[in-house]
């Protein structure tokens, strides 16, 4: 997670926008294949829209970000300017659309985020996938699954300040999560979840935890100003009882939930090869009424490119991929190409996707439009991004 240096600097509290997108996909191009979504599945005329908007109590639309407790910081220790909008922006924070003037280093239009549309039969026959917007303002990644059979898996999970909204949408699935899939413990990934740890009654179940772990020396070695916080959610992972957290997970581990099949696809990687957490991010592949999805954390090039030498193609292919590191610095585009998705979730907030360090569009020297091209060039047409609210796809 090193888009900053100095994590006790503060979490921005931007004007929490919460915008639930509701998208309905068709299936029928499943039938060739993880990855070979047809293009019956990439909308087009006649795609339903159902959208509603709702500030947060006592916030302002467009209100100015504030700074709390440990926030992703960017270069010349910004820490990310939130809901600022660059050149040829309209919109409002949490729902923004970008002017035809992108700049674009590798040429080309960039792809912007998809519109929430659907078609008339689900994707998930009955289940959902929810990608949570960040309550913070800053970069994060939570994910939960719901299976028509009432399967409940969570992906990380987010900052400690995004705790309460991620509880309130477990009750309102019913409150028992099956599965609690972590992929790294960088703090805008497991901070909630080490939140509700340690709070004691929260209202909600939880099965199994999974996860890999490096002892707290290695952590200490490679990523000191992280190590208090993964050393602090070591010690909440051991306050359940014995059995519910299973820390041990490696290649070929398999977990099975109410109609969600999930395989984790590699073994940690604890080495010294910045970025050094990010690259021990497990991979989980996760498959809901025959579609794939494949979450990989915050993984770096050093982590994809032994995740490609140590996985077939065939393994790796997906419907949908978590893009990782927040779509920046993450995995090579060498990945992408193996994984051959249709739609991408992107767990970036506006200022990230628009490489805006607080001058406008593009003045970031984060690679998020680098990476947007590579899915362009890919020929993605659904690109779903935290920036624009929840998104939930059906």
């Amino acid at each position: 997670m090193n888009l900053h240096d100095l994590r006790s600097a503060s979490v921005m509290h931007a004007a929490a926008l919460t915008l639930l997108f509701t998208l309905t996909v068709s299936t029928a191009a499943l039938a060739a294949g993880p990855g070979q979504l047809s293009e019956g599945m990439r909308g087009g005329p006649g795609a339903q829209v159902n959208t509603t908007s709702q500030t947060a109590p006592g916030v302002p639309a467009g209100a100015p970000s504030q700074t709390g407790p440990g926030v992703q910081q960017g270069p010349g220790g910004l820490a990310g300017p939130g809901a600022q909008q660059g050149p040829g922006v309209s919109g409002s924070a949490g729902s923004t659309a970008i002017g035809p003037s992108i700049y674009n280093p590798s040429g080309g239009m960039l792809p912007e985020s998809t519109p929430v549309t659907g078609q008339e039969t689900p994707l998930f026959g009955g289940g959902s996938l929810t990608m949570m917007y960040g309550r913070t303002g800053a970069q994060m990644l939570s994910v939960l699954l719901q299976s028509k059979e009432g399967g409940l898996v969570v992906v990380d999970g987010g900052w400690e300040g995004d705790a309460d909204a991620l509880l309130e949408a477990v009750r309102a699935r019913g409150g028992h999560v099956n599965a609690w899939l972590i992929t790294h413990p960088d703090s805008d990934h497991a901070g909630a979840l080490c939140n509700i740890l340690g709070r004691g009654e929260t209202g909600i179940v939880i099965d199994h935890i999974y996860c890999c772990l490096a002892g707290v020396d290695w952590y200490n070695a490679v990523d000191p100003g992280e190590a208090p916080f993964i050393t602090l959610f070591k010690q909440r992972l051991a306050l359940p009882p014995l059995g519910m957290v299973v820390d041990i997970v490696s290649a070929g581990y398999q977990i099975s939930v109410p109609g969600i099949e999930t395989k984790v696809l590699n073994n940690a990687l604890f080495g010294t090869e910045e970025p050094a957490v990010n690259n021990s991010s497990v991979v989980y592949r996760v498959e809901m009424n025959g579609v794939r999805i494949l979450f990989l954390g915050d993984l770096g090039e050093a982590g994809g490119n032994l995740l490609l030498q140590s996985v077939p193609r065939e393994e790796l292919k997906a419907d949908i991929v978590q893009m990782s590191h927040h779509g920046q610095a993450g995995v090579g585009k060498n990945v992408y190409e193996a994984v051959a998705p249709s739609i991408c979730l992107w767990p970036t907030p506006l200022w990230l996707w628009n490489n805006d360090s607080g001058s406008g569009y593009g003045s970031g020297s984060w690679r998020t439009l680098e990476t947007r091209g590579w899915m362009r060039d890919l020929g993605v047409t659904r690109n779903y991004v935290m920036k624009d609210g929840d998104i939930v796809l059906r």
